[in-house]
């Protein structure tokens, strides 16, 4: 929840701040794109070298070209909602906005309805195969934010944390496996969207919701995530890291190697981070050799999915960065928290199977759910005061001392 949270509350002010890819950029209006995708301070005009380099290609998924298209597709805000927002916008503060006319609210529910259509197909559309389209994997974790912010004005992204059918953690799951960079927000989610951020986020997701009283049907959401799913992320990994060396073996020789690899990523706060890693590295051609050598790594990483599941957490326990270029040493926070956040995520869904049951009036079924966090036990339920809490062995993160739980009301009235 913590990686969306910030996309969403820092949004707006991403999608103003950095560059848009070619391929977003044909999703808003000439002028707005214009505007996005040029600088506007001098020390920037004056450190334009990637605009000069050719685009990196484009060949998308059919999944995230469909989802392009239909995100292209949405009307413009109607006018009544317009005015209506600007009406909002001004009432000074301590004074209350006067309510939305039926026919406000019904045009803000027709859009809000559209963007979820435009969306569903994505969500419907597992398991993707990323790692036979790394420019699509580029571009979600290098656009993610903006993506998720499109068409321009529709300020729908809320619903990716409210609404479980719009988890993004299913489509997403095996987007990659190697986390690059340490704040999800500035690195525009390569520091956000591997496999196991993501399960991080939809093991939050699901107790949330069940405690909100969203209807839940825990048969239905994405499985905890599995070792096969770490391992297709390493192939999406591969896949793209070899990908950005053919880029840039194609450029000049000498071409200076940050405003080449900000070219590929479309963002230069990203390039700084990989080539911060690799001193040394002054031109495209030297990269690109590099970048090379980290796709063979990354499959020998991969080969270490495929140990006993024994041997693979003593793999784990132990210095999995021996012998590994400094980028992908500083890529494997992901794959270091993998055992936990299966574990977490497990107890999540085993939280949410109990809520249903309760509110289903079941407290019996709700007692007999195995604790993922202790063998051969099961969730603890204690009631009181029209309240059922509802427990694993599993510490609470935010409180060690304690375990995790979830609290579901009884009493409706």
């Amino acid at each position: 929840m913590v990686v969306f949270l910030l996309l969403g509350g820092f949004a707006w002010w991403t999608f103003q701040t950095v560059s848009f890819s070619p391929a977003l950029r044909d999703l808003l209006p000439e002028d707005e794109a214009i505007a996005a995708a040029w600088p506007t301070s001098a020390a920037d005009r004056g450190d334009r070298q990637w605009d000069q380099l050719p685009p990196p290609p484009s060949r998308h998924s059919p999944e995230v070209s469909a989802l392009l298209e239909r995100l292209r597709e949405l009307p413009p805000v109607p006018y009544i909602v317009q005015a209506a927002r600007q009406r909002d916008a001004s009432v000074r503060e301590g004074e209350t906005a006067p309510p939305w006319s039926a026919e406000e609210t019904a045009a803000e529910n027709r859009m809000a309805e559209a963007y979820r259509e435009a969306w569903r197909p994505f969500f419907e559309s597992t398991p993707i195969a990323w790692d036979q389209f790394p420019d699509s994997v580029r571009l979600l974790r290098s656009e993610i934010t903006r993506i998720l912010d499109l068409p321009p004005n529709y300020r729908y992204s809320y619903m990716f944390m409210i609404f479980p059918d719009m988890n993004l953690y299913g489509p997403l799951r095996r987007l990659g496996a190697l986390r690059f960079g340490t704040d999800a927000l500035l690195q525009n989610g390569w520091a956000g969207l591997d496999t196991v951020s993501l399960a991080v986020y939809g093991r939050r997701f699901f107790p949330d919701q069940a405690g909100l009283g969203i209807e839940l049907d825990s048969k239905k959401v994405p499985p905890p995530p599995q070792i096969e799913d770490v391992r297709m992320g390493l192939r999406s990994d591969r896949a793209l890291f070899l990908s950005a060396g053919a880029y840039l073996a194609a450029l000049p020789p000498e071409t200076p190697a940050l405003p080449a690899l900000e070219r590929f990523l479309g963002n230069r706060e990203n390039a700084r981070w990989f080539l911060a890693r690799l001193p040394g590295i002054e031109t495209a051609a030297h990269l690109a050799a590099q970048l090379r050598q980290d796709a063979d790594q990354i499959s020998e990483l991969e080969n270490k999915t495929f140990l006993s599941g024994s041997a693979w957490r003593q793999w784990l326990e132990g210095d999995p960065a021996v012998g590994l270029s400094p980028v992908l040493q500083d890529s494997l926070e992901g794959l270091r928290q993998f055992e936990k956040a299966r574990l977490e995520y497990q107890v999540a869904m085993s939280l949410a199977e109990a809520a249903e049951k309760i509110r289903a009036g079941d407290s019996a079924g709700a007692r007999r759910i195995p604790d993922p966090a202790a063998v051969g036990s099961f969730l603890r339920l204690e009631d009181s005061m029209g309240m059922v809490t509802v427990s694993s062995a599993l510490p609470s993160e935010e409180n060690p001392s304690a375990r995790t739980s979830l609290e579901i009301p009884t009493d409706r009235n």
